[in-house]
């Protein structure tokens, strides 16, 4: 069955639409911080506007929860960290760079579906394992090292924040019995959780800011994230995985355009090559398992 043009054309423009929100929400974030809500705080903040939208939910989502409870905790664990880490490297790092390096998520998916969900590991999907690391390490070399390992906090958050996001693509894909809303409210308030966790451990504390300022905040996750996030499950529900893939690649053209108007910001030639190998991966896995699902 094939989806009808309208349909299809509705998908493709939800998923340019969410490409572009999480190509330029790095700049709210960076705002918030200028007016010193620090990346943690910012984090709960925008997430309490995201959540609030889903409290008529939660009550049935909570008999989802208590189905399967300790996948349910794995869920909320890592979908938060996925968030955190992502906002806390956009707000500190090259947001091209971190872009990029996020995108390793496809790669690590693989190994993870292949330790944790026993899928098989095709020669072509190693092959796209070797590819992604060696664009990695173009990356994130720098002279005067002895190995090449992230030279900054945000390019291990943005690392992480990519593996964080695989881990939470397979617990999805495990969980068969609970709906795509109850894993969005719960990876929500697993942001809203561990941000929390995380403030208390670090002792972070909580500038004083305008009335205004707290109204955006919510208004930032009420809006942005909640249209992003259901526009990309729209486009994923109604497009093949390989055109889901390209599409939402679209963000990293939308970050690196508004990072060189609006702050100045280039990368170097190695960072675009070492990218570029990443990229390439990530849609050679995509292809793959779109071709895969469709036989």
């Amino acid at each position: 069955m094939f989806e009808r043009p309208a349909t299809t054309f509705i998908a493709s423009a939800c998923l340019l639409l969410a490409a572009t929100l999480w190509g330029v929400f790095w700049y709210p974030l960076r705002w918030l911080e200028s007016l010193g809500v620090d990346g943690l705080w910012s984090t709960v903040l925008i997430y309490i506007g995201t959540s609030v939208f889903f409290i008529p939910t939660f009550k049935r989502s909570l008999r989802e929860i208590l189905s399967a409870p300790k996948l349910m905790f794995l869920l909320a664990l890592f979908a938060g960290w996925t968030n955190i880490a992502f906002f806390l490297a956009v707000i500190d790092g090259e947001v091209v760079r971190v872009l990029l390096l996020f995108y390793m998520s496809p790669v690590w998916a693989i190994v993870l579906a292949y330790f944790i969900l026993a899928e098989r590991l095709t020669l072509n999907n190693l092959a796209a394992l070797v590819v992604a690391l060696i664009g990695m390490i173009i990356m994130l070399w720098q002279e005067n090292m002895d190995y090449p390992w992230p030279a900054s906090r945000s390019d291990w958050l943005a690392l992480s924040s990519g593996i964080a996001f695989a881990i939470t693509n397979v617990v999805m894909r495990k969980v068969q019995n609970v709906s795509a809303v109850t894993k969005a409210v719960v990876g929500w308030y697993g942001v809203i959780l561990l941000s929390l966790v995380l403030i208390a451990v670090l002792q972070v504390p909580l500038a004083k800011i305008e009335t205004s300022v707290l109204l955006i905040s919510f208004a930032i996750g009420a809006t942005m994230v909640i249209v992003m996030t259901m526009a990309v499950a729209y486009g994923v529900t109604h497009l093949p995985v390989q055109r889901s893939a390209v599409i939402l690649l679209f963000e990293i053209v939308v970050g690196a355009v508004s990072a060189y108007l609006i702050i100045g910001e280039t990368m170097l030639p190695r960072e675009w090559l070492g990218g570029g190998l990443i990229l390439a991966a990530g849609l050679y896995v995509s292809f793959g398992e779109g071709e895969a699902d469709n036989g």
